[in-house]
């Protein structure tokens, strides 16, 4: 047979020929390094060793990060713990296969999360495992590996020096991230802001994990603690606050459940700080969007997937996603559990769900607009139409305006009218609409000094009580009226009205 056949004949499978192959094992000095560089952070990582401790069904997870003279990371929980067989195992890259089913609760899936995740940190990762009366542990030292250029750990039989074994309780396991030269330099020299660093690791464990620290219904509870702190969990959708909007639940398919939520106006928080607690690290416009779940855990938030911009109209809006962990392969986890790809199917019921999602975050700042712009709470600006532009005009017949032109002559009156047409004229509109769509959460006019605020609360007053109003209804109107409704404490004070 010509070679052009017999090549032929192969492609087509016809032939059926032995091949001969070589064996590459990969050089284990190179691709442990290389493997350190997959993309997780400390928040990332940190969360990878939670995923483990839950599905070993623990319910108290601690992570001691006490910065000393070499920084020390140990995650300890309860769990189930390992026999010294399965934590052999367990240090073993690629020691579950992706492909085989697994339990509905099971965070895991490449076999890889505790190595890779722990490896991206530190270069000296140990494991200390309890099981019932057997307690075993094992250490990767990458530099043993390179220098031994071999996929060598260590079998530790000094397990009393390990640093925080001694808080393992009859079951359960500790990983200890030691020689972190991610966070303090490649000798351990580097300066490094460990405040700044813990308190971002709790802010995120908070949020990722916050239906299990919650004890949301069909999952176990669990106590997760930082340095002694207990987390508090932060529900991104802040679904206790009675002014939250709700859709109903929506199956898109079996594995895949959907639910909007609008959040609150700033007016519906009792302070500020709870407004930005709930706005997250990056404010509301950057957090808007889809926030997906695996197994309840968080994966990926703030994201509409390409599938609509992010606009300040829509910064309330964020959408829950369940998926079971039997979507993996169609959502395309990856290995760190930080980011997806959405299906197709998916994608298109989403992309005919968001104008329709988004409606009731535009209806909040529309209703907003309007009561602010309500001639019942007296504003400074009041808006008229012209066509089809909407124009925004100095409310001449505010109170404290109103007093202050009656005070002036005529030839006063028509300079504070120019005065107050050139403002209008020159109403920074196209940097304003930039500012709140890049950055709303950080736009703010300057308040009142207090002198003037003083004798703005009382000219308004005064104001009223002209009209024949009782005190009673001009408490009521000054009390939806800004500036007097964010400081309304000092109003009454003022006022006389106050303890």
């Amino acid at each position: 047979m010509p070679d052009e056949l017999v090549f032929l004949s192969i492609l087509s499978g016809r032939v059926d020929m032995s091949v001969e192959t070589v064996q590459l094992n990969p050089e284990p000095s190179i691709l442990i390094e290389s493997l350190r560089d997959i993309g997780y952070s400390f928040n990332s990582a940190l969360a990878d060793i939670v995923d483990n401790s839950i599905t070993a069904n623990a319910t108290k997870v601690w992570i001691q990060a006490i910065p000393d003279d070499e920084f020390r990371i140990g995650i300890i929980d309860n769990g189930t713990g390992l026999s010294k067989s399965d934590l052999k195992q367990a240090m073993r890259l690629g020691s579950t296969d992706p492909r085989q089913e697994r339990s509905i609760n099971d965070l895991g899936r490449f076999g890889l999360g505790l190595k890779t995740a722990s490896f991206s940190q530190c270069r000296r990762l140990t494991v200390v495992s309890r099981n019932n009366e057997e307690i075993a542990g094992y250490t990767w030292d990458l530099d043993y590996v390179v220098e031994k250029n071999a996929w060598n750990v260590i079998e530790r039989d000094d397990l009393n020096k390990i640093p925080f074994v001694n808080e393992l309780g009859e079951t359960g396991t500790l990983v200890l991230w030691e020689k972190l030269d991610r966070l303090t330099g490649s000798r351990g020299s580097g300066k490094v802001d460990y405040a700044r660093i813990i308190s971002e690791a709790q802010d995120y464990l908070s949020l990722v994990f916050h239906r299990y620290i919650t004890g949301e219904k069909d999952l176990r509870r669990i106590s997760l603690r930082v340095n002694n702190l207990e987390l508090e969990p932060i529900d991104p959708f802040n679904s206790k606050n009675n002014a939250t909007q709700i859709s109903p639940l929506e199956t898109i398919r079996p594995g895949i459940t959907m639910q909007s939520f609008t959040l609150p106006h700033q007016s519906h928080y009792v302070s500020q700080q709870e407004y930005e607690r709930f706005g997250l690290k990056d404010g509301y416009l950057k957090n808007q969007g889809v926030y997906l779940y695996r197994a309840k855990r968080l994966i990926l938030y703030g994201t509409w997937f390409g599938l609509a911009k992010k606009t300040a109209l829509t910064q309330l809006t964020r959408v829950k996603i369940d998926i079971d962990v039997n979507q993996d392969e169609i959502w395309k986890i990856d290995v760190k559990k930080v980011s997806a790809q959405m299906p197709e199917d998916v994608r298109a019921r989403i992309k005919a769900l968001i104008a329709t999602i988004g409606a009731p975050s535009r209806k909040v700042y529309r209703r907003r607009a309007i009561k602010l712009t309500s001639s019942d709470v007296y504003p400074a600006w009041n808006t008229e139409q012209l066509g089809e532009k909407r124009l925004y005009r100095i409310n001449r017949n505010h109170p404290i305006i109103a007093n202050f032109k009656d005070s002036l002559d005529d030839e006063d009156n028509n300079n504070f009218e120019t005065v107050l047409a050139l403002i209008e004229s020159t109403f920074p509109t196209a940097s304003l609409f930039y500012d709140f769509a890049n950055d709303e959460d950080n736009v703010s006019f300057a308040p009142l000094g207090d002198d003037s605020f003083r004798d703005a609360v009382h000219i308004f007053f005064a104001a009223l009580k002209q009209t024949g109003r009782d005190d009673e209804t001009i408490i009521s109107i000054m009390q939806s009226a800004e500036p007097f409704q964010s400081r309304w404490t000092e109003t009454l004070k003022l006022l006389g009205f106050g303890e």
